[in-house]
C-alpha cells in the first residue's frame, strides 16, 4: 500500500473537507445525501476472503501469482448510531468507467466498486470521481505493518494485538479511532475512523470492537495458500 500521506490531493481535500463539514446527520431525517456523522474507512484482509469464498468463485483477486493483503472494500459514512444507506440522489447511481478504471489497484473488482457507490458513496453527497478519490486519499494515510506485508503462515492474535501494530505502524491513531473485525475467527477487516473534515475521529458505537470481534483469538491467513 502506498504510504504518502496528503501527497498531492492536499489542496483538493481542503476544499472538499470545507464543504463536507457544511452538513451533518444531527436531527436530520435518515438516507439524505450529505448528511452523517463521520466515515468508517474499510480494509479487507484478502486471504481471509480468498480462503472462505473467493477461490470458489474464481476471483482474480485470489490469484496465487498475485497476491494481495488489505485492499480497499470501501468508505462508509456513519451516524454515531446506525448508517445511512443508499441514498436517493435523483438518479440512478453510475460510476464512470475511466473511475472505476482508477480504482481497480487498490479495490478487488469492479462489481465492489459499483456497489459501494451505490450504497455507501450516494450517501456522501459526492459524486463518484470525488467519492473515491477520497476514499484513495484516505487508504493511502494508513501504513500497514510490516508483519501483515507477507505472512507465510497463519497466525494467531487477539484484536487487541492486531490493533496495536497498527497503532504503532500509524502514530496519528489512537485506539479508539480503530477496530478489528472478525468472523468464525478469522480476521475480516480494519476499519479507521475519520471525520467529515477527512481528519481522524474516535469511532461511534458501529465500530464497537466487542460486538465485531468477540473471538479472544483470531486467524490471520497467509498471502500465499
Amino acid at each position: 500500500m502506498a504510504m504518502s500521506g496528503l501527497r498531492r490531493g492536499l489542496p483538493f481535500l481542503i476544499v472538499l473537507a470545507c464543504l463536507l463539514t457544511e452538513g451533518g446527520a444531527w436531527g436530520a431525517e435518515r438516507n439524505r445525501p450529505g448528511e452523517f456523522d463521520y466515515y468508517v474507512l474499510v480494509l479487507s484482509w484478502m486471504p481471509s476472503y480468498c480462503r472462505r469464498e473467493g477461490r470458489d468463485r474464481k476471483d482474480r483477486q485470489c490469484d496465487a501469482s498475485k497476491p494481495h493483503t488489505f485492499r480497499l472494500h470501501g468508505l462508509w459514512p456513519q451516524y454515531d448510531k446506525g448508517w445511512p444507506e443508499d441514498c436517493p440522489i435523483g438518479k440512478r447511481p453510475w460510476v464512470p468507467a475511466k473511475v472505476i478504471d482508477a480504482m481497480r489497484d487498490i479495490m478487488p473488482s469492479k462489481n465492489l466498486i459499483i456497489h459501494e457507490y451505490r450504497v455507501h458513496g450516494t450517501c456522501s453527497g459526492l459524486e463518484p470521481a470525488q467519492y473515491f478519490g477520497v476514499a484513495r486519499e484516505l487508504y493511502e494515510r494508513v501504513s500497514v505493518p510490516l508483519r501483515f506485508l507477507a505472512p507465510d503462515a497463519d497466525r494467531l492474535a487477539s484484536p487487541e494485538e492486531i490493533e496495536r501494530e497498527f497503532l504503532g505502524a500509524n502514530l496519528w491513531l489512537e485506539p479508539e479511532m480503530i477496530s478489528v473485525t472478525c468472523r468464525r475467527a478469522d480476521l475480516i477487516d480494519i476499519r479507521v475512523c475519520f471525520g467529515r473534515d477527512l481528519f481522524p475521529r474516535a469511532c461511534g458505537a458501529n465500530e464497537d470492537q466487542k460486538r465485531l470481534c468477540p473471538a479472544g483469538k483470531i486467524t490471520v491467513p497467509p498471502v500465499t495458500p
